[in-house]
């Protein structure tokens, strides 16, 4: 019996040092499929949740947005942006601002069906003329006419649409047209920026992708170009490497061109002895007065200046006149 035992002593060390030897080969494989497995699990590691590698940022729920734009699925991208931006670093708040902008300005046409209907019903009610009306009464009265003319279905759609800031308005040799309002990129990201962008989302809302050259002539009046001028002067002063430093510069140099040369219609200056139209010259000066050493100001001054050195001179070149005067801080 003690012959025997000895041997069947060796065969089960053996038999167990080759178990021990196998669990231990084939447990990595096991945990690593555990871990794979895991991340498709877990909520914070979802395939949309905003999860930054190599400084890109996972879009939230972007690729079912992309494959079937609508304003449920819009609503649930929205909230998915609104829980994980304060997650996110400054710099990925703007990427991912700048990315959603991308995927969401170019369908808001598309979100429902019957956005279509709601088109002829704006262009039919904008017909109504009235002579002698400005822009800005023409466009309430266009609203409210619009708004009386939709049925419920479509009124209903319409209040669906606006929530989202979708608007609809008119655009020259196009008619009406879905218009996202910037005040949309103020209420969703804003507030997650620096406080001088908070002021450049607000004054790019009180602007609302203003349409200043309609129909050959100023839209918008030059007292308010040259407040708005002033505002981007303000931001360039206080935020001289802002994120939108570049769109603040184009605002203030398309500004300040409308503002002293103004447009085929509503001239700066007599054509026949290049002097200051007496109404032009009452609103420059109003300007300069209101703020005064400030580069609106400036520019105002160098232009009147050079308008005096050109009067009674023919064919003068308006806008490298108007370009040479104005002034960047």
């Amino acid at each position: 019996m003690t012959k025997f035992r000895i041997p069947l002593i060796i065969v089960s060390l053996l038999v167990l040092i080759a178990a021990i030897w196998a669990v231990l080969r084939t447990r990595p494989e096991k945990v690593a499929q555990i871990k794979k497995t895991d991340s498709f699990l877990r909520p914070d590691l979802k395939k949309d949740s905003l999860v930054t590698r190599n400084d890109t940022i996972a879009e939230p729920g972007f690729d079912l947005f992309r494959q079937k734009p609508s304003l449920l699925s819009l609503t649930a991208v929205e909230k998915m942006i609104r829980e994980k931006l304060p997650e996110l670093d400054l710099n990925q708040r703007y990427k991912l601002l700048d990315q959603w902008r991308k995927v969401l300005t170019p369908v808001i046409s598309h979100l429902d069906a019957r956005q279509g209907q709601l088109l002829p019903v704006y262009e039919n009610t904008e017909n109504n003329y009235v002579e002698g009306e400005s822009m800005d009464a023409s466009k309430k009265r266009v609203e409210a006419g619009f708004l009386e003319k939709l049925s419920p279905e479509q009124k209903d759609l319409f209040q669906q649409l606006s929530a989202h800031y979708i608007e609809i308005r008119s655009e020259e040799e196009v008619g009406p047209v879905f218009h996202l309002r910037p005040a949309y990129w103020e209420w969703l990201f804003a507030s997650s920026l620096t406080k001088d962008d908070q002021k450049f989302w607000a004054q790019t809302v009180l602007e609302n992708d203003p349409v200043v050259d309609y129909d050959a002539g100023l839209a918008v009046d030059r007292a308010t170009l040259g407040d708005w001028a002033f505002s981007w002067e303000q931001y360039l002063k206080h935020s001289p490497k802002g994120y939108y430093k570049a769109e603040a510069k184009s605002n203030y140099q398309t500004y300040m061109s409308y503002l002293l040369g103004g447009l085929e219609n509503t001239p700066s200056t007599d054509p026949d002895t290049n002097k200051l139209q007496p109404d032009v010259e009452e609103t420059f000066d109003q300007l300069i007065k209101k703020y005064p050493a400030s580069a609106v100001a400036r520019s105002v001054i160098s232009f009147k200046e050079k308008l005096r050195g050109a009067e009674g001179k023919k064919n003068i070149d308006l806008y490298k006149l108007v370009k040479s005067s104005i002034v960047s801080d």
